[in-house]
């Protein structure tokens, strides 16, 4: 965040600030002098001081207000820009849905926390820098500078660590249907557990905050006394009652201080989501697939290094692996769902996919067409459908959140179908056999491959018995 584009609310806070110590020390000045009885006229100039004062101060109140509003709104928008196309390129994380559910939140938390920084810490803490200068200046006063740098020590005290609690809270939404067959109770007592001793530090730092800043307010009024004292051996007593009700503003500036601390270091933690990898280099093909020299991993775990792959237009190809030899990440490679750490891949042509954990929108068969392919026919839907053994089925039924009312072997069927029904010229599909007894499987490989006689066909899969007529890519991890 430049500096620049917060200069002019720091100009206006400091206005706003100034003026209400000018008119606390004019009204001081005219209530001390009013109380030796001088005559009315003497008065006029304090008077009239203390109306521009009053009205300088709301008018400089607004401006502030106006002026910061007007700052941060315009941060946030660009913060929020350039928080979810930061996020946008990470997606989906590799950690899986719930961390993204996690990160999703500390975005949104983040971003209403930053969108303060100016209010709540840049202003107070400009303020109160430029008042004790000012005032340090027209006193030559060493002991305001002390003062105000005795109020950054909560810079020091730390924050509650709720990570452990929302890492298990985390891990045990990841296993609910374990947690559901096994029962609940070991998890409800680690939760609870975690909750208490978050709970317990979480107390112990507030009652610590609440103490440094009692002890702040003491020490401020103390140290501000003691000037006081210092300048009653110098200044009369309408001086004296002036700088009083100046001294009295500048400690509620500096009381704003232990709070834009804390919210400074509240903002620092802040670990916006960020592209630590190069994106792969762009490069034409007259393949429908060209890989090379790919490299990937998971944090330190590598899934391919130095991997090259060359795929025909036209070709059928079936890409076999065990579990953990990074057959679906392929895919998300080639869907642009995730970005090579190293290495080039080229598609050439428009690429449809199906995953084995597609989301099925709560809706009918058909809407589940439309919202991927919007001007679908329904002699197409149809026509996926038979290609997938779905002929029977009503296109007009809701069909559960995520599916429910299917069965696996019809959920999965119906993923395949959904990435088949328009003519893209590549196809990849992962694991479509799944949930399928072989005399279905076999079938529908048979109908996959005349459905896509003229289009590029890519399976992933761990078992390569249903796929004898197709070429065959060994993933060895």
């Amino acid at each position: 965040m430049s500096f620049k584009r917060f200069f002019p609310a720091i100009v206006a806070n400091l206005s706003a600030a100034l003026s209400e110590i000018l008119l606390m020390a004019s009204s001081a000045w005219l209530i001390a002098s009013a109380a030796l009885h001088p005559p009315l006229s003497s008065l006029s100039i304090g008077i009239t001081l203390v109306r521009t004062a009053g009205i300088s101060r709301a008018a400089l109140r607004y401006a502030d207000r106006f002026i910061s509003h007007k700052i941060i709104f315009k941060l946030l928008d660009d913060l929020r820009e350039k928080i979810f196309l930061k996020a946008a390129k990470i997606f989906p994380l590799k950690s899986g849905r719930a961390h993204e559910g996690e990160l999703l939140h500390d975005l949104t938390v983040s971003a209403d926390l930053l969108k303060d920084f100016l209010p709540r810490v840049v202003l107070p803490l400009s303020t109160a820098a430029l008042v004790m200068i000012l005032l340090t200046f027209f006193l030559r006063e060493p002991l305001l500078p002390i003062i105000f740098l005795a109020n950054l020590i909560p810079i020091a005290l730390k924050a509650a660590d709720d990570s452990d609690y929302r890492e298990k809270i985390l891990d045990f939404n990841d296993g609910r249907d374990e947690l559901t067959i096994f029962g609940t109770k070991p998890a409800i007592k680690m939760l609870n557990q975690a909750a208490k001793e978050f709970g317990e530090e979480n107390f112990k730092l507030t009652a610590r905050k609440i103490n440094f800043d009692t002890a702040f307010r003491v020490f401020n009024t103390a140290g501000f006394f003691f000037m006081l004292l210092k300048l009653s051996e110098v200044v009369d007593t309408i001086a004296l009652t002036v700088w009083t009700l100046i001294f009295l503003a500048t400690l509620e500036i500096f009381a704003q201080i232990p709070p834009a601390i804390r919210t400074w270091k509240k903002i620092r933690s802040i670990k916006l989501p960020d592209e630590k990898i190069s994106a792969a280099q762009v490069f034409t093909t007259k393949n429908a697939v060209e890989i090379k020299n790919l490299s990937f991993k998971y944090a330190d775990e590598k899934i391919f290094d130095d991997f090259s792959l060359k795929i025909e237009r036209g070709e059928k190809i079936a890409v076999v692996g065990e579990s953990g030899a990074g057959k679906t990440t392929l895919l998300y490679l080639l869907m642009k769902l995730f970005v090579p750490n190293s290495g080039t891949i080229a598609i050439n042509g428009k690429i449809e996919a199906s995953t084995f954990t597609n989301y099925i929108f709560s809706a009918s068969i058909r809407e589940n067409f439309k919202i991927l392919h919007e001007n679908i026919t329904d002699e197409e839907i149809l026509s996926a459908l038979r290609t997938c053994e779905l002929e029977n089925f009503d296109i007009n039924a809701p069909i559960g959140e995520d599916g429910a009312n299917l069965s696996g072997g019809e959920r999965n069927r119906l993923q395949v179908a959904l990435a088949m029904a328009k003519d893209a010229e590549i196809l990849i599909l992962d694991e479509p056999t799944a949930g399928l007894d072989r005399k279905n499987a076999e079938k529908l490989i048979e109908n996959l491959i005349l459905a896509t006689k003229n289009r590029t066909l890519i399976v992933i899969t761990h078992d390569s018995n249903y796929f004898s007529e197709m070429g065959r890519i060994e993933l060895v991890h």
